[in-house]
């Protein structure tokens, strides 16, 4: 932890007095997270911890910016085994109204928040903060497309090459909208030619059409949409498996409390990135939610969780708590 302190300070006082800006920001995230499965292919398990995100930015020129900081990590009833996770970040941002280019250590919230949960684990924002390669999203008043590369693993002698590939976008047309989303991993070998691995290609591919009916209710919220998801996964000289599902989602909002439903019906997907509860042919989660805190900086959450798949029914309660907030020092 304390290398990476140094190095902020190090980028302050290089940085600091040919900048035009400098500022902070701070994220907080406080998470219970009580996982009560039973269901094959999922572990029950309770996430429950506090994770804040203190960084520095330097704009040397309009649009471009340099951040640094750090994720400091720590669950709860520390032990040998659950010590704190100290995770550096440190990228460059070219930002405009229209264009969003980042490389780097990225903090992963913000950019991925709504990514869908068949696309990536939400574990995943508990586990590793940052997306480590480059992200880049186009938008305007309709459309907006993100194209990113995360590096999960350098290869070793005892560990695989690994990194995801993925694509997230969204174009409006009134009140309706097209959504996709997608992800290849790739899962290489060691730099070990005496035993003997196979190289993994998973992928998968959504496409739904929806409509935001937010203005057209009393709801303050109320969007839905249904499409297609395909995946592929193959290792290979082994095995290459292809499959197809259904997917419709609801939200609704209304004041501080909320409900969302998740319907999947199709083939069993194999996705080592997604949920893992998309490994079977049918499968439906239903969100129950309340916001007791809600405004610019602060958003507390509590969401109890019903997953109904083949012959089972697994429940979770989840209470996030996420305060963010940040300033200039100089201008």
């Amino acid at each position: 932890m304390l290398r990476y302190l140094l190095f902020i300070f190090f980028l302050g006082t290089v940085h600091y007095s040919a900048a035009q800006q400098v500022g902070y920001g701070i994220d907080f995230l406080g998470y219970a997270d009580n996982r009560e499965y039973k269901a094959p292919y999922t572990i029950p398990k309770t996430f429950f911890g506090a994770t804040i995100s203190p960084h520095l930015y330097f704009q040397l020129e309009d649009n471009h910016r340099l951040y640094g900081g750090v994720h400091v990590n720590q669950e709860f009833g520390t032990h040998a085994d659950n010590k704190v996770r100290v995770k550096p970040i440190a990228y460059y941002n070219y930002n405009t109204d229209n264009i969003d280019f980042a490389i780097g250590y990225i903090p992963r919230y913000e950019r991925f928040k709504n990514i869908p949960k068949i696309v990536l684990a939400d574990t995943l924002m508990y586990d590793r903060p940052n997306v480590e390669g480059m992200y880049f999203q186009y938008k305007n008043s309709n459309f907006e497309q993100a194209v990113y590369i995360d590096w999960m693993s350098k290869q070793s002698y005892t560990h695989r090459e690994q990194f995801v590939a993925g694509i997230s976008g969204k174009y409006r047309m009134g009140n309706f909208y097209i959504a996709n989303d997608g992800l290849l991993y790739h899962n290489a070998l060691t730099s070990n030619d005496s035993i003997s691995e196979h190289i993994q290609d998973n992928a998968i591919l959504m496409l739904r059409l929806g409509a935001d009916l937010s203005h057209k209710t009393f709801l303050d919220s109320l969007t839905i949409d249904a499409g297609a998801a395909l995946g592929y996964d193959r290792l290979r000289s082994t095995y290459e498996n292809k499959g197809a599902g259904f997917i419709a989602n609801i939200h609704l909002g209304y004041k501080r409390f909320f409900l969302a439903n998740t319907l999947y019906l199709g083939d069993a997907m194999n996705l080592p990135n997604g949920d893992s509860f998309y490994h079977r042919d049918r499968y439906n989660r239903l969100d129950l939610g309340w916001m007791p805190f809600k405004s610019d900086k602060i958003e507390g959450k509590f969401t109890a969780s019903f997953h109904f798949s083949p012959g089972q029914i697994d429940n979770q309660q989840q209470f996030t708590l996420r305060y963010r907030f940040g300033g200039k020092i100089k201008n």
